[in-house]
């Protein structure tokens, strides 16, 4: 009898042994608070006290980083409700893997604008006889709306087999070094631009792709995406069209009349398909002249263009003029020279300094203060790590556990007080 005892304790001890070199060695450091169906969940004994931050439902741990060479797709545990169209606040967002999903509607933010997104005439159509493939667009917007969020989608009217067409083709053409091309892609995007960037030749094609993607996407059940949750609402007309050319960078090879051209074809495809979309003019790249001016020419000497979007839309970046506003004051301003009273977002919005995190948390805070201030009606985040003090933006972010928790405080506390 004793010895069946004995024999028994030491199987018990073995197999605790067991479990033991199994949850230390094979396991590895389970010491953490993990994100579980929204709430935090202790694992093993971690040392730091429980997180104050939100925890939107998503798996990830609490200290993950943002790590843009891992391209795993990170979901939620379950689908989350969509966020409120109007919350405030969103971000620049370059990665489709959920990874600045889940940042983002953690942070209390509840919009994404993907840069430049899966909205290219070229990924969409990538021949004249080839019928759409909705593939990235579909697995975007399924992904986006698991975590709840909105999405403003930015329309790239360039197709290269359709720019060929053109008797000006080669002054369409970019230069080789854009940043855009995905033969230069050094961050990994999952959409490209392609080589050349002028309005569309075959503009019935053109008009057709914009009324098909839209009615995809507006919910009204038909033609609609499978697996559609909510919407698409919102869609902006290219990107800064004004901010002239480089080698680096060339978003628009054209100018401000035949910009006109391209927002008054855009908004009635728009609206051809869904009556109670709304259309985003373009982001100003800044609010220099240099900028500015592009925006005066086309309401100058094209009248109609002042009555072709519905929200307008201006960009502060570090470099540009340090308004402390998000440089919401000046671009209003230009409007009210034409008598135009549309709502303002900035969709993309940094105000960052050489000194760090402590210097771009308190210019961040003012600039959404005073941009709210100045009227300004949904802001775009560019950067996720407030730490992050990178002046070439081609680079890819290496963040810290410690910046990235300290960032999400940051911003949650920012939102929260918007």
């Amino acid at each position: 009898m004793k010895k069946s005892i004995y024999i028994t304790i030491a199987v018990v001890i073995a197999v605790i042994a067991i479990a033991g070199i199994l949850r230390f060695v094979v396991g590895g450091d389970e010491d953490t608070w993990i994100c579980e169906n929204g709430a935090w969940v202790k694992h093993g004994n971690p040392d730091a006290a429980k997180p104050t931050t939100s925890c939107s439902g998503s798996t990830s741990n609490a200290n993950t980083t943002k790590n843009t060479n891992d391209k795993s797709t990170v979901t939620p545990a379950e689908e989350l409700e969509q966020v409120a169209l109007a919350n405030k606040f969103g971000w620049l967002g370059a990665g489709e893997d959920g990874t600045d999903m889940d940042f983002i509607r953690q942070s209390g933010a509840g919009w994404m604008r993907p840069h430049p997104g899966p909205f290219v005439w070229d990924m969409l159509q990538p021949s004249a006889t080839a019928e759409y493939d909705y593939t990235k667009m579909d697995e975007l917007v399924a992904l986006t709306q698991s975590y709840g969020l909105n999405l403003l989608i930015t329309i790239w009217p360039f197709a290269e087999w359709d720019q060929a067409q053109r008797a000006d083709a080669a002054d369409c053409a970019v230069s080789s070094e854009d940043e855009f091309l995905l033969a230069n892609d050094k961050k990994g995007r999952p959409s490209y631009l392609p080589l050349h960037r002028c309005n569309p030749n075959d503009w019935t094609a053109y008009e057709r792709l914009v009324v098909a993607v839209v009615e995809r996407y507006d919910g009204d059940g038909t033609d609609d995406m499978d697996g559609l949750r909510y919407p698409i609402k919102h869609w902006e007309v290219l990107n800064e069209p004004d901010l002239g050319t480089s080698d680096q960078l060339t978003f628009y090879k054209e100018g401000p009349e035949a910009y006109a051209e391209l927002l008054r074809k855009t908004m009635s495809a728009i609206k051809n398909a869904d009556e109670t979309a709304n259309v985003l003019i373009a982001g100003a790249a800044g609010t220099d002249d240099r900028f500015l001016n592009f925006y005066r020419t086309m309401f100058t000497n094209v009248l109609e263009s002042r009555l072709l979007f519905e929200i307008g839309n201006v960009h502060c970046i570090s470099n540009d003029k340090n308004t402390l506003d998000f440089n919401v004051a000046d671009y209003r301003a230009m409007l009210a020279e034409f008598e135009i009273d549309a709502p303002v977002w900035v969709t993309e919005a940094e105000q960052m300094g050489a000194e760090g995190f402590t210097q771009n948390v308190e210019q961040t805070q003012t600039s959404v203060d005073n941009a709210l201030s100045a009227g300004a009606q949904k802001i775009f985040f560019t950067r996720y790590d407030l730490a992050d003090t990178r002046t070439d933006m081609s680079e890819i972010q290496e963040g810290t556990e410690d910046s990235a928790t300290q960032s999400m405080e940051a911003y949650q506390e920012i939102i929260s007080g918007g």
